[in-house]
């Protein structure tokens, strides 16, 4: 039975537990489970929020940033707690948000990436992490999120998504998913599994994800997107995942995709992340797609086939609980303050 660790710590940057740049620096080492840096248009972050569930250790490097574009690896080694996601490296856009869904015409996206070496038993997902909520911006699993969408690339291990199978191959950008639908906290989680195995070269526009949504689960399309975030959330075994380019925009119509006002990109391009921790095209949508509902609780299959209840706001913390309003790691950006965090526990078999 999945043990209740529905959150996850989210903690303020000013208690030093994470240093951030906000401008790329070559070879700059960086330490500590909130440790996050600016990479071109994006923000990329280590995010151990689950390492104290396990034992082991993690770097994340910025290979490059220009414009839209960007790449880096994540090499990590982690054991114990088979069913404990131990961290979200990832990148987040800077400014792909702030629109309502309805306004969206189209979010290109491109991931190219590859494991250089992984274990045969390895647990593990590549994904993209997508919030929407009512309030035009706020932070990602909190009291603002209304939907946490993901898009799984890659699932290994057995692990899978919150919920229940909702359809089954609905063909959407050139690729087929399975999707789970589930309750987290006061937000609801959509996973867009694969169901033809690894994506490691994904072309395909966000928006048609977000208008099969809107057609045919209900989710509003007043709902403001409020972040972009793409990386790999590990379980337990070792792997050397390597991102070799990705990208995203957002237009709306009336104004340019949302790289055109991102930052410029940095002179130099290799920030290397590192952190230990001992306790521890185009696309269509089928709607005759097969459903099943799901159970209405904030409950989840465990390994051992048990259920685990989700208590508190944001369900994803390093080990316990999760929870709202206390982010796991805070950025500091001009003029403003921005939430980077990584969302809930995710210890599921299909």
């Amino acid at each position: 039975m999945r043990p209740s660790i529905s959150a996850r710590h989210r903690i303020p940057l000013i208690l030093a537990l994470g240093f951030v740049v906000d401008h790329t620096v070559a070879d700059q080492t960086l330490s500590g489970p909130g440790d996050c840096a600016q990479a071109g248009a994006y923000t990329i972050c280590q995010n151990l929020w689950g390492a104290d569930t396990g034992t082991g250790s993690q770097s994340t490097t910025l290979k490059s940033a220009s414009g839209s574009s960007v790449a880096w690896e994540t090499t990590y080694t982690w054991a114990n707690s088979p069913n404990n996601v131990k961290s979200y490296a990832n990148v987040d856009h800077n400014t792909a948000k702030g629109m309502q869904l309805q306004d969206i015409v189209s979010a290109p996206t491109s991931w190219q990436w590859n494991y250089q070496s992984a274990d045969s038993d390895l647990r593990a997902d590549i994904s993209y992490d997508i919030w929407t909520g009512v309030p035009q911006s706020g932070a990602v699993a909190s009291s603002a999120s209304s939907y946490e969408i993901m898009i799984w690339l890659s699932q290994r291990g057995g692990v899978g998504g919150i919920g229940s199978t909702v359809a089954q191959n609905i063909q959407l950008g050139g690729h087929s998913w399975n999707l789970k639908h589930g309750p987290n906290s006061n937000w609801d989680v959509f996973s867009f599994i694969t169901a033809e195995g690894d994506i490691t070269n994904f072309d395909a526009d966000l928006n048609d994800f977000f208008q099969y949504l809107i057609d045919n689960q209900g989710v509003a399309k007043t709902q403001f997107l409020q972040a972009i975030q793409a990386g790999t959330e590990p379980f337990t075994g070792s792997a050397d995942l390597v991102t070799t380019s990705f990208s995203v925009d957002v237009s709306t119509g009336n104004e340019p995709a949302s790289s055109s006002s991102s930052p410029p990109p940095p002179s130099s391009t290799s920030v290397h992340v590192t952190s230990s921790s001992s306790s521890v095209g185009s696309s269509s949508y089928s709607p005759g797609a097969s459903s099943a509902s799901n159970n209405g609780h904030s409950s989840s299959t465990t390994a051992d086939g048990g259920s685990s209840t989700s208590s508190s706001p944001a369900e994803q913390t390093g080990g316990t609980v999760r929870g709202a309003g206390n982010p796991q790691c805070g950025l500091r950006m001009p003029g403003q303050q921005r939430m980077i965090r990584r969302s809930w526990l995710r210890s599921f078999l299909q």
